[in-house]
């Protein structure tokens, strides 16, 4: 689901459209966690991220990052200013999807 979410972003990005980007973007990050980590979204918060990527084993950098992304993208989805980094942000999202995929995807 989060790669749909990030080709759905990525569609968005190509079309400059800021606003369904991040919402994309978002969608995926958080939908990812809590299908991964099986966290209802009711529960789902950047600690609980944290939390339960930790008890995963993921190193603590990877940890921060992925809730730095989340945070970035909640920001910048309201943030006009900050248009020129949707492809930073997804770049980011990707890979640190897939460097998580391989700690805890087992």
């Amino acid at each position: 689901v989060a790669l749909m979410r990030f080709r759905a972003a990525e569609r968005y990005m190509h079309e400059q459209n800021q606003k369904g980007f991040y919402e994309e973007m978002l969608r995926g990050l958080w939908g990812y966690m809590g299908d991964k980590l099986n966290i209802p979204a009711a529960d789902l918060t950047k600690e609980s991220i944290r939390e339960n990527l930790t008890r995963k084993g993921v190193e603590q950098e990877d940890v921060e990052r992925y809730v730095a992304i989340i945070s970035d993208c909640e920001y910048a989805q309201y943030a006009p200013s900050v248009s020129g980094r949707m492809e930073e942000a997804y770049l980011a999202g990707v890979d640190i999807v897939s460097r998580l995929e391989g700690v805890i995807g087992r």
